[in-house]
């Protein structure tokens, strides 16, 4: 069975994997070393300061093992990544470890973000995917829109519920 809480700075090693699986989700392309990714501007950027207002990750376990996670921070218009929206909008990032894709562990880590960004009362969630990522269906299919384009990636969006 697999369950979701609420991360910790103890979960950043972790984060930083699954940070490294969205960026690098196509296994059929040359992957860097994560040590490589890690110097990375858009990489380090993501991961920059965590814990500050508003940044929030979720982690999915089965039987007592990290299997996905997911995380959202706000931006602004001067530092922001590629689903960047606007400053008042979290962008939301999602990955789950390779034997547990397609088993709903995706689906649960959104919906889990999502009840916490209606919660904080956020006017939507943003998020940026390649349109040939098979979760771009996932995210199609839980109500968020193509919105923009950067480079080769799709930036998403979906309203939530009082805005």
């Amino acid at each position: 069975m697999t369950t979701i809480r609420e991360g910790t700075s103890l979960d950043l090693p972790f984060l930083e994997e699954m940070l490294y699986e969205a960026f690098f989700w196509n296994s059929e392309v040359d992957r860097p070393p994560l040590v490589e990714a890690r110097g990375r501007p858009e990489f380090l950027k993501s991961l920059a300061d965590w814990g500050r207002a508003g940044d929030v990750v979720l982690v999915a376990g089965h039987t007592g093992v990290a299997v996905g996670a997911a995380w959202f921070r706000l931006w602004t218009p001067e530092v922001h990544s590629y689903g960047f929206v606007d400053e008042k909008t979290p962008e939301l990032g999602l990955a789950v470890v390779e034997g547990f894709r397609a088993h709903g562990v995706g689906r649960s880590l959104l919906r889990a973000a999502v009840d916490i960004a209606i919660r904080r009362a956020y006017p939507g969630l943003s998020l940026s995917v390649d349109p040939a990522n098979l979760a771009r269906r996932l995210y199609e299919s839980e109500g968020f829109c193509k919105v923009g384009e950067v480079g080769t990636s799709w930036t998403m969006w979906r309203k939530l519920p009082g805005h």
